[in-house]
């Protein structure tokens, strides 16, 4: 048995994290508050960094592990005009990790998606945060898909649906607001 599927039987403890991992993926796009998103993405960082070290997928493995350090770094620091622009900090780290653990491909599907992530991470603004996430999506699970990341891949792929229709939410609830002052 190999693939996706072969992960499932022969390494349950990768399937374990990834699924944990899911769970949080599917969480995030449904907060409104900027705090409690970085805050279920710690949970998707490390858990997906577990489950790809499990898989030897070490690319994976140390940009999730970055981007959990970089959401707690997020949610201890909190809103500190100052920090906003010192995640900018963490992608040299990104583009050194990739570089370490280069594996063609794979590493530059990881990169682009860890780096979008991080500087939405940066963002105040829920509908910019929003935004890179979801173009960060399809570099994910091209990820997934190359190295046999079953439970991240299924978590992306819902994961983006949710915070689509969520990103329409919040675009309408913005004109909204917008009419509404516009016709006072």
């Amino acid at each position: 048995m190999d693939g996706i599927a072969a992960v499932f039987l022969e390494n349950p403890l990768a399937t374990t994290f990834g699924t944990a991992g899911l769970l949080c993926q599917l969480l995030w796009p449904l907060f409104r508050a900027h705090r409690a998103i970085v805050t279920v993405q710690f949970g998707i960082g490390a858990d997906y960094s577990i489950h790809y070290a499990l898989l030897d997928a070490w690319s994976g493995a140390a940009v999730a592990g970055l981007g959990a350090t970089q959401s707690a770094a997020a949610v201890l620091l909190g809103d500190r005009p100052w920090f906003r622009w010192a995640g900018l900090v963490f992608l040299p780290a990104v583009a050194a990790v990739c570089y370490a653990t280069w594996s063609g491909l794979p590493t530059l599907f990881a990169f682009a998606a860890v780096a979008l992530i991080m500087i939405g991470r940066m963002q105040r603004d829920t509908l910019r945060l929003r935004v890179l996430m979801l173009a960060a999506a399809p570099f994910g699970m091209g990820y997934d898909i190359l190295v046999g990341a079953a439970p991240a891949l299924v978590g992306a792929i819902v994961s983006a649906t949710i915070a689509a229709a969520m990103l329409g939410k919040e675009i309408r609830s913005r004109r909204a607001v917008v009419a509404a002052g516009a016709g006072r």
